[in-house]
């Protein structure tokens, strides 16, 4: 049987492509770059006769006759149509006032050419079924990854500008394209650095600890991504005047390729991610499952309040790549601080030393190509200085991540309060698991806003520490033991970590979630220390087993990993409540009947946050509240 494929008409495609712009316009204040000059727009074809659309920069002190190595950027946005950002006058004037101003047509590829255009050749190609490029497009698809493969070792070593060799950047899109194509391993690809990744598309994104996230994943399959598809790739190939030194008949050619895109609907994101256990879907397109294929030098690069693509995927990835140098680079910050257009020097500058490093010859103190070396650098309080840009306040470096002087310490959850000493006597803290109205979006900005839930319950409990004597800092993973009792059968549980300052403001450092039917762990499955204790469990989430009411079992909670100092006279705040109807750009949808959760404490029930405490470096004077970078900040 034929697979099945959605077919759009002319006027209705054209009517869907402004109501999505317009919606997500509506929805995100998105900054679009100025432009940069453009190289030949080109077509590549594929073994099996598809046309991928790329857009081909020399550098800018380009020499004829000289070759030189390449960048290489895939993704469903722009790719292939990354211009100038010079529209088509004509079409200029059919597009309403409000899409133009938001979307300029033009390319949105901004780590490769902004940064890195003056040393090497830069390359953006589109995905099949994307843009000008045509075929069957499916979300983080192989064939899109073969597709990229292709064109490292076959297209660009053929090129008179190339000298054969390539590397792969990445951010978001990109990013997670880049990391499937380096798991196929092309013979060209010499090395990549890669930011804004998923490893596993159910646990790290959609499913977090088996809690439904039906907030950023689906507005960005459902509006985001066709809207910069549509806007980036496809109307600037279709609209655009054709420049001298395209390839000829440019427009035509996208148009053609157009009438051969096709979607097969069983593969579509939104009708697989309803499903609330993991299966083969998600499976085959995470990236952890063919980690170990990478075989070339890598740098990840993470933000631990990421609104999009979350906290967990870029020091899970990095942990599971063997074999190879690798440079691991985190700092607090959103989606875009990792992003080099948009980042400070310690982050970009970091990156194209690594490319620099393994392409171009240049010491940057990664080692050797043949080593098998690893280096992380955590930038502590990423802030923006009086000028505007951004720079750390303390630097950690290690060779591996944890930290391989993590000292894990557990502080105990007691009458109200957390701290090191385990509680002697018995107690209980008691909420309701119910209405989630614990909320604070993103769009209002990381200062804004307030708690909605009360203090100490009815629908929250808070345990919160003695002042701390001195400067203590953590970087790493984290984790929750609860040991809790529901009167429902099923419940869910949201930890945050928050450092309270002497005059009450509170910062949001990290969260972590899980829903209770989903608690089962495979133990051999899950990140340990080398002494046995979990800090990432794997979870099945194939088979939810609803738990006995009334019935005392102790959760592990998984807390997304964050680098922060506590400075000395904070406190250290842990409060549970129910997942919350919006957590910056994510939204839970609860799938459990409203209950009485109780906490227990004591010996028998040490309920339990253990937190990677390493030593403090050389840090400037503290910030006040709301100015290190995206970090959640409530006076």
């Amino acid at each position: 049987m034929a697979p099945t494929t959605l077919s759009v008409g002319r006027g209705r495609r054209r009517l869907a492509v402004l109501v999505a712009l317009l919606f997500t316009a509506s929805l995100l204040a998105l900054v679009r770059p100025a432009g940069v000059d453009a190289s030949p727009n080109q077509f590549v074809t594929m073994p099996d006769g598809i046309r991928i659309a790329i857009n081909v920069r020399l550098p800018d002190n380009y020499v004829e006759g000289q070759t030189y190595p390449t960048l290489f950027e895939m993704s469903g946005y722009d790719g292939g149509g990354a211009e100038d950002g010079t529209m088509s006058k004509d079409f200029a004037r059919q597009v309403p006032a409000e899409i133009g101003s938001r979307f300029p047509l033009q390319e949105d590829s901004r780590q490769l050419s902004r940064r890195f255009n003056a040393d090497y050749v830069t390359i953006h190609a589109s995905v099949r079924g994307t843009g000008c490029s045509g075929g069957e497009f499916d979300l983080f698809s192989w064939d899109a990854a073969h597709d990229g493969r292709f064109i490292i070792d076959h297209w660009i070593p053929q090129q008179p500008w190339s000298n054969g060799d390539v590397a792969l950047m990445g951010h978001s899109y990109g990013g997670i394209t880049g990391f499937m194509i380096a798991e196929t391993q092309p013979t060209h690809l010499r090395a990549a650095t890669l930011s804004g990744l998923i490893d596993d598309l159910y646990r790290g994104i959609t499913y977090p600890g088996g809690v439904t996230n039906y907030g950023f994943p689906l507005l960005w399959t459902g509006a985001i991504r066709p809207a910069y598809d549509v806007g980036g790739g496809l109307l600037p190939g279709l609209a655009r005047d054709e420049q001298a030194d395209d390839t000829p008949n440019r427009k035509q050619k996208c148009a053609e390729n157009v009438s051969t895109k096709r979607r097969t609907v069983l593969n579509d994101a939104i009708v697989q991610g309803v499903s609330d256990v993991d299966n083969p879907w998600f499976q085959h397109r995470s990236l952890i499952y063919d980690v170990a294929k990478v075989n070339v030098p890598i740098h990840i690069t993470g933000a631990y309040q990421d609104e999009q693509t979350g906290p967990r995927g870029p020091t899970h990835l990095w942990e599971r790549v063997e074999g190879v140098p690798k440079r691991l680079l985190l700092a607090n910050g959103n989606h875009d601080t990792q992003n080099p257009a948009y980042t400070g020097p310690e982050v970009y500058n970091d990156r194209k030393a690594w490319i620099d490093h393994w392409l171009r010859g240049i010491d940057g103190g990664f080692g050797t190509v043949d080593a098998d070396q690893a280096s992380v650098r955590t930038l502590l309080e990423y802030h923006r200085n009086a000028s505007g840009t951004l720079v750390s306040n303390g630097v950690i470096d290690a060779a591996d991540f944890p930290h391989p002087a993590t000292d894990w310490t557990e502080l105990y959850l007691g009458d109200g309060t957390v701290g090191p000493v385990p509680p002697t006597a018995a107690t209980t803290k008691t909420y309701v698991s119910g209405s989630p109205r614990q909320s604070w979006s993103y769009q209002a900005g990381h200062r804004q806003g307030s708690e909605f839930t009360t203090p100490e319950g009815p629908d929250e409990v808070n345990y919160v520490s003695a002042p701390l004597s001195e400067n203590t800092t953590i970087a790493g993973p984290i984790t929750a033991n609860l040991f809790v009792s529901s009167t429902a059968p099923d419940t869910e549980l949201f930890v945050s970590l928050i450092d309270e300052a002497p005059d009450g403001s509170r910062t949001y450092l990290q969260r972590g979630m899980l829903r209770a039917s989903h608690d089962a762990i495979d133990v051999d499955r899950s990140s340990k220390t080398s002494a046995g204790r979990i800090y990432r469990p794997w979870r099945y989430h194939t088979n939810a087993s609803l738990v006995t009411p009334n019935t005392v079992r102790d959760y592990l909670v998984e807390i997304f990993p964050v680098g922060h100092v506590f400075r000395a006279d904070h406190r250290i705040v842990v409060k549970v409540h129910t997942p919350p109807a919006v957590d910056s750009y994510y939204a839970y949808v609860p799938k459990r009947v409203p209950g009485v959760n109780t906490i227990l404490s004591g010996p028998a029930t040490p309920s339990r946050i253990t937190l990677p405490v390493v030593p403090t470096p050389a840090l400037g004077p503290e910030l006040p509240c709301g100015r290190q970078e995206q970090v959640r900040c409530i006076p």
